[in-house]
C-alpha cells in the first residue's frame, strides 16, 4: 500500500458557492470594487474564466488602484519582482497586467492555495 503525499480536501467557488476539490480548484486575482482592490478568489472550472474576463474588463478601464493592487496580489502569491510594473507608465502597466492574465488563463501562470 503506497501512501498519498497530498491531504485531499475541497474548497468552496466563492462565485457560485460549490465545493470542488482543491486539485480542480483556480487561484485567481478578483477586483473587488467597494474595496478598490484585488483580492484572491477560489473558483471552480465553471466560474475561473469569467473572473478573468470581469478583470480584463477593469484593467482596460484604467482604475487607479488596480495596478499596485494587483502587485499586492502577485507578491502575496510570492512573486516579489513587481518593481517594473509598479514603475511602469499606465499604459504600459495595462498591457503588462492583460499578459499575466493571458498567462493565467493559459495554464502557464498558476497560483495555488
Amino acid at each position: 500500500m503506497t501512501e498519498e503525499s497530498e491531504a485531499h480536501y475541497n474548497l468552496m467557488c466563492s462565485a457560485c458557492y460549490t465545493p470542488c476539490p482543491a486539485a480542480d480548484a483556480h487561484v485567481v486575482p478578483r477586483w473587488r470594487p467597494e474595496q478598490r482592490r484585488i483580492i484572491t478568489a477560489y473558483r471552480c472550472n465553471q466560474c475561473w474564466r469569467s473572473t478573468l474576463g470581469e478583470l480584463r474588463a477593469v484593467i482596460r478601464s484604467g482604475a487607479a488602484e488596480l495596478p499596485g493592487s494587483f502587485c499586492d496580489f502577485l507578491v502575496r502569491q510570492g512573486f516579489t519582482d513587481t518593481d517594473m510594473i509598479r514603475a511602469a507608465p499606465p499604459e504600459q502597466q495595462e498591457e503588462y497586467l492583460l499578459v499575466i492574465v493571458d498567462a493565467i488563463e493559459s495554464g502557464k501562470l498558476v497560483f495555488h492555495p
